[in-house]
This record gives C-alpha cells, structure tokens and sequence, in this order.
C-alpha cells in the first residue's frame, strides 16, 4: 500500500473522531491532528469495551516486594512514565537474558542495562548501518536515524559491557541460538504486520516459560501498523492472555503478556500463518 493510500486510510478511519475542536487544530498545529483522533479513537475503544485490559508489571508478575530503580547514570533518565513501568518490569522480573529487536538510538535498551545485575545480558538487534531498506518496512526515518546513531544512548558507559549488539533483518536473521533462552522479549522493529508477525513468531521460540514478551507501539492507528492486530487477535482470537501495560493513572503503548509452556506452544502455532489474524 502506498504513503499515500494510508494516509487517506488513516483519515477515513480518523473521520468520526471530527469534531468543531479538530477542525480548530487542524488551523493550528496542523501536525497534531493524527494524535488527537488516535486518542479519541482509543477512548472509544475503551467506552464501547473494545480494548484489551491494562495490568500492571505487579499484577502481571505477582510482585509484592519493592522495586527500587536507578536512574541519572550517565545523565540518563525516564523521559516518560512509559520508561518507569518498563524498567519496574525489568527489576521486578530481573530477567537473566533479555532479547530487544529494534535498537535505534539504544535508550530503552540502556534504561533496561542500567537496571539488570552485572550477569544479566541484553541482546539487541538492529539492520546494519550500510544495509537496504527491507521491504515491508515501517518507520523509515526511525531506519534513518539508527544508521547515524545506532545504540549511541548506551555507548561507553559502565553498564555497556551488558549489550551484546547484533547488526541483522529480523524478518531474515537467525534466531535459533537463543530459542527458549530468554526471559524478556521486546518487539519493536519495523511495525509492518510481516515483521510484528514474523517477529513474534521468533520471541515465542525465543521465551523461557515464565518470561515476559513486550510489544511496542500498541494501540497506534497508523495503518501500515500490525502490532494492534496481532495482539488482539492472540486474545481475540487465539485465547492467550495479551494486556496494555498500564496502571490506573496512567497508559503506555505497550502490549504485554506472561508466557508459560502452554501460551509458548499456543503462540507459535498462531504467528506461523497471517491467516490466523
């Protein structure tokens, strides 16, 4: 589908989220516009039921203790509320192997780094800086940026010795040496639904039972995005237990879910056919 037939996709989706307000933004700030009909179309996914339900990292791991988080290192901070729940997860989960695909500048890997134990390692994978676009690729500025700053968040600091970075097209790279080695799973590659598919196709060969998968950009209205389907549809449709990441006072747009054995066997057979979504 071309830029230009998501665009006008995007704008019949967006079109009964109008309003005198949007029309008044539109003369404005123009570039807003998209994220306002997103969050309207997203209150009326929660009004009228539609969404997944919101858990917490304590109510997904049945956490009682206290996570402390450290934070400031290397003059590297959350920037949003989204960053704490994710390293609350990483400290509550305290996941030996954590596997990220989609670096970009490294922020969210070095947040995580900052927070595991020294014996703790994070594998994260990006395209090589020299490489081609792949086809069915979202996001093409973010595949800009990354060549000219790849993982640059994390680079010489004390906790880089934790990150393991791997250069390859995740629709293509071979995944086999960490099947069921892993404790964390981040998915958040080209958003395409041939990559979310394909990729979390490969996170639930990749996950230990009892580990954690995580999908960004959940709940984005953006049509060329699959991520929203195949979370839902693993819900919807498939019976495994996705959710938003969220607490009460608060959202994020990441879909979570907890995989045990019988979730892993599940979530394979789902993801192998587009047909399933």
């Amino acid at each position: 589908m071309s830029t230009t037939w998501q665009r006008i996709r995007d704008l019949a989706r967006g079109l009964p989220a109008v309003s005198p307000l949007a029309l008044a933004l539109a003369l404005r700030r123009p570039t807003r516009v998209p994220l306002l009909l997103a969050d309207s179309l997203r209150a009326y996914r929660h009004y009228s039921g539609k969404r997944l339900p919101a858990i917490t990292p304590w109510e997904l791991l049945d956490y009682k203790g206290v996570a402390t988080l450290r934070l400031g290192e290397n003059g590297l901070f959350a920037a949003m509320e989204p960053n704490f729940l994710i390293m609350q997860l990483t400290v509550m989960l305290q996941p030996k192997a954590i596997f990220e695909i989609g670096t970009s500048q490294g922020r969210m890997t070095a947040l995580m780094a900052m927070n595991l134990p020294e014996t703790s390692v994070i594998h994260t994978l990006d395209l090589p800086p020299d490489a081609s676009v792949p086809e069915h690729a979202s996001d093409l500025h973010l595949i800009e940026l990354a060549k000219r700053e790849l993982g640059i968040t994390f680079r010489g600091t004390h906790w880089e010795g934790r990150i393991k970075q791997l250069l390859g097209n995740s629709a293509t790279f071979d995944f086999s040496p960490y099947y069921d080695a892993i404790d964390l799973v981040s998915i958040d590659g080209s958003h395409s639904l041939p990559f979310v598919l394909s990729d979390t196709l490969q996170a639930f060969r990749m996950i230990r039972p009892g580990g954690v998968l995580l999908w960004h950009d959940y709940e984005s209205m953006r049509s060329e995005y699959g991520v929203s389907r195949v979370v839902d549809g693993l819900r919807k449709r498939h019976g495994l237990q996705t959710f938003r990441l969220s607490r009460d006072q608060g959202d994020t747009r990441f879909g979570v879910m907890r995989v045990d054995e019988a979730a892993k066997r599940r979530g394979i057979e789902a993801c192998s056919s587009a047909d399933n979504f």
